[in-house]
């Protein structure tokens, strides 16, 4: 087996990896799906993009500009799907910038009643020199778009997109259409449509240049969409790695086979709900040693550094005869549950990589001491089945909860007060009913949970006043929590609204919170018309949330003129980003009262905007 085993811990890849360009490159386009989400991840993601550097995560943070930056780099350009219900409510950093992801977040429900679980990412390269193949990047992970760091495993394919149809590449590109379609409430972005129709006529095209070692064939599934699910393909031997389990899902899997042949990783409460009937049917229970601690790369020091838990999901099965077996490793979002793999509820992704066993590792090989064994240590069964947990029943109720709430169409109505301020109603339908022995509260994200109001009666058309706000901290996002009042057990997350009636200068008030003024105004002109790279370095060199224009390199008096020439007598593609900055900009004015944008700027760019070329159309 190889030295370089897919399922040891340390050989896991870093989303800056995934994320970085190849050489003479930049993303085109770029879509993920997740289970859940946080905005951290949301608004470093498209810094870590366009600056092409895997910077500390918490120093991206602390610096508004790099944020905004990358924001306005490549958020037209990206698109994420998520399970309704699973994001966040508790950003930490640059909350009004949350605002500039509505259309870059699509909250969806699976169709057929289950999660949406699948957990990759589909990227496009296109070279800088505008000659040259478009190249496709496809990630499948365990891990979602948080900060967790659980131990988990992803698989990384690069690709050229070719003239042909690659029929192995199906299954992808019909979830990628089927994305859309998904949507609750809110309608799909027709942005967001566009992103995906383009990147899955690019899957149906792409040719894979490269498989991992050992891997002679290479296979995709897709459940949840309708058709018969799919599960791995046993034949001699089965080792899991899954976070969750279902009994009849074990039961079926290890059908006929010796009990010897077949091993079980897990996390420890979730073992201690599976009879012993059905371990039994394993000759080796494990769950990772307590001080099994893998480093996750982050780039930060101390505990934030450590991979603890599990996360990962993998299948490992053997076929035919012993020593010319085949070994097949399906890797990607699925658990050994019912939802996952017998009856077609959750939406998933597998891929499954096969190959010789004596390349890819016989069953036993794979948790062999000196491979992923020196992380594990044999499970105790306890002498009793557990009794239930007053607290696990509490969240199951709300659950039931988040689950309705986010199959409910929730519209938040503005309106406009004397003094400039915004008044939020929010209404839902069909009706949201009281849950019994259950408290919901609601807040504007941006504002945090202070501002909570509780829902005291059914929330219906006619609606409950949120209160009223600055514009910059308007959102369609809403902070919901939700208390059993028998437990005191708590339930905190987001959903996204329809916004309605929202004055356009919004977009303006938020970004003035970043662009104070016009030297600012100037400075980041000079950001965006830069290598997005180095850019990113000096905004990252310029310090924290108080002084992030204060970094070297930008004399007050440079040369934007002839920096924007430059770019005129090019692809004008950094002109296209400053127009869009204008236009989100508008009148928008400073502290100081002055307009943000100089009038003598406002001028020349008049002139620009007359010759600038038509952007060209992504996908």
């Amino acid at each position: 087996m190889p030295s370089d085993s897919a399922l040891d811990p340390e050989n896991r890849t870093l989303y800056g990896e995934i994320l970085r360009a190849p050489q003479g490159y930049e993303v085109d386009q770029a879509l993920a799906t997740t289970y859940s989400l946080d905005f951290e991840t949301a608004l470093v993601i498209p810094a870590t993009m366009a600056f092409q550097a895997a910077e500390n995560r918490a120093q991206v943070l602390d610096t508004p500009l790099a944020l905004l930056d990358g924001l306005e780099r490549l958020a037209e350009r990206l698109a994420i799907f998520c399970e309704a219900g699973r994001i966040s409510a508790q950003p930490r950093a640059a909350n009004r910038l949350t605002a500039l992801l509505e259309d870059t977040v699509t909250e969806v429900l699976a169709p057929h009643g289950g999660a949406f679980h699948p957990k990759i990412w589909v990227l496009r390269f296109v070279p800088l020199s505008g000659t040259g193949p478009a190249l496709l990047r496809l990630a499948i992970l365990s891990r979602n778009l948080t900060t967790d760091r659980s131990w988990d495993l992803s698989l990384t394919l690069d690709g050229e997109v070719s003239a042909e149809t690659q029929a192995a590449n199906a299954p992808l590109s019909t979830l990628l259409r089927a994305l859309p379609g998904m949507a609750r409430g809110r309608p799909t972005p027709a942005r967001n449509r566009r992103i995906a129709d383009a990147l899955a006529r690019d899957l149906d095209r792409t040719v894979w240049t490269s498989l991992p070692d050992g891997a002679r064939r290479l296979r995709f599934a897709v459940n949840g969409l309708g058709q018969p699910p799919f599960r791995p393909r046993v034949g001699n031997a089965l080792g899991i790695v899954s976070p969750f389990l279902s009994p009849d899902a074990l039961f079926q899997l290890t059908k006929g086979l010796p009990t010897d042949e077949c091993w079980l990783l897990s996390r420890g409460e979730e073992l201690a709900r599976i009879p012993p009937e059905v371990l039994s049917r394993f000759g080796k229970v494990m769950v990772l040693d307590d001080l099994a601690e893998t480093e996750d790369g982050d780039e930060t020091e101390g505990a934030d550094s450590i991979a603890l838990g599990l996360h990962a999901k993998v299948f490992v099965t053997e076929r035919y005869a012993r020593p010319q077996s085949t070994t097949e490793l399906t890797v990607g979002s699925g658990n050994a549950t019912v939802a996952a793999l017998l009856n077609g509820s959750n939406v998933e992704v597998f891929a499954t990589l096969s190959g010789p066993s004596s390349r890819m590792g016989q069953v036993p090989d794979h948790v062999a001491p000196e491979r992923l064994g020196r992380f594990l240590r044999p499970w105790p069964p306890p002498d009793t089945l557990p009794e239930p947990d007053p607290a696990q029943l509490a969240e199951a109720r709300l659950e039931l909860t988040r689950r309705k709430l986010a199959g409910t169409n929730l519209t938040l109505r503005c309106s406009l007060t004397e003094d400039g301020r915004i008044g939020l109603t929010l209404t839902a339908r069909p009706k949201v009913a009281l849950p019994d022995k259950q408290r919901i509260e609601i807040w504007p994200l941006t504002l945090g949970q202070n501002h909570a109001v509780i829902l005291s009666e059914p929330l219906g058309r006619e609606g409950i006043a949120l209160g009223f706000f600055a514009l910059a901290d308007v959102t369609r996002w809403l902070g919901l929590r939700l208390t059993d009042a028998e437990s005191g057990t708590e339930m905190v997350f987001s959903l996204g609204a329809t916004l309605k009636d929202l004055p356009e200068a919004r977009t303006a008030e938020i970004l003035r919170t970043i662009i104070e003024n016009r030297e600012a105004f100037l400075r980041y002109i000079r950001l965006l018309l830069g290598d997005a790279q180095a850019a990113g370095h000096l905004i990252l060199k310029g310090g924290g949330k108080s002084d992030f224009l204060g970094f070297a390199g930008f004399a007050d008096d440079a040369p934007i003129l002839e920096e924007m020439v430059r770019s005129l007598s090019g692809d004008g593609r950094r002109l296209h980003d400053i127009e869009r900055l204008m236009a989100r900009l508008g009148d928008a004015r400073g502290v100081d009262g002055e307009p943000v944008i100089p009038p003598r700027f406002t001028a020349m760019w008049e002139v620009f905007r007359e010759l600038l070329p038509k952007e060209p159309r992504r996908g």
